[in-house]
C-alpha cells in the first residue's frame, strides 16, 4: 500500500509540475483584457447531504459563445481562486487574472431561432438538475472504481453559476476547461 501511494504522490507531483509550466491555453483569446469582471454567485451541490450552498466571486467570461450544440452556447470563462476565509496572504490577491482558472459555461439557448441565452425559470432548473446528474453519475463512477477496474472513472466537478447583475440572472453549468 505505501509503495502505491508513493508512487501515486510522485506522479500527482510531476503532473503539477508539467501543469504549472504550461502556458495558458486561451491566452489569444485575451480574456483578462477584453473582458469586464462580474460578480456571480457560485451554486455548490453536497451529493452526500443534498444540500446546495452558496458563495460570491468574479468572473470574465467571453460575450459570445466559442460554440454551441442543438441545446447550449459554450462560453470561454476565467475565475481567480476563491481566497481561504483566513487568507491575508497578499501573494495570493496578486496572482491576477493572467493566472486564472478556465472554465467553460454552458447556457440553455431559448427554442425560437433567436439563439439567445435562455433565463427561464425552467432552463435555471435544468442546470441545478445538470448539476445534481453529474455528481450523481461521480458518485457512481467511485462505486465501480471501489472494485478497482484496469481503469479508473472520473467526472469533473460542476457549479451552477449565476449571474446577479445581468437581466434575469442568467445560470449556467460550469466546469473546469481541460486541454
Amino acid at each position: 500500500f505505501q509503495e502505491r501511494r508513493r508512487n501515486f504522490i510522485r506522479k500527482i507531483q510531476r503532473v503539477a509540475s508539467l501543469a504549472v509550466a504550461m502556458e495558458d491555453p486561451w491566452a489569444k483569446h485575451n480574456i483578462p483584457s477584453t473582458c469586464p469582471a462580474e460578480r456571480v454567485i457560485r451554486h455548490i451541490y453536497d451529493h452526500k447531504t443534498n444540500q446546495w450552498s452558496s458563495d460570491e466571486t468574479i468572473v470574465k467570461i467571453q460575450k459570445e459563445p466559442f460554440t454551441n450544440g442543438a441545446m447550449r452556447h459554450c462560453y470561454r470563462m476565467k475565475k481567480i481562486a476563491t481566497p481561504p476565509k483566513h487568507s491575508s496572504n497578499h501573494r495570493f490577491h496578486s496572482y491576477g487574472w493572467s493566472h486564472a482558472f478556465n472554465y467553460v459555461a454552458k447556457a440553455y439557448l431559448v427554442d425560437d431561432g433567436t439563439n439567445s441565452v435562455d433565463t427561464s425559470q425552467e432552463a435555471k432548473n435544468a442546470v441545478f438538475n445538470d448539476v445534481v446528474l453529474q455528481y450523481e453519475a461521480a458518485h457512481w463512477a467511485e462505486k465501480f472504481n471501489d472494485a478497482d477496474p484496469p481503469r479508473k472513472i472520473d467526472f469533473i466537478r460542476a457549479y451552477a453559476m449565476e449571474f446577479p447583475d445581468r437581466p434575469n440572472s442568467p445560470v449556467f453549468a460550469v466546469e473546469r476547461f481541460i486541454a
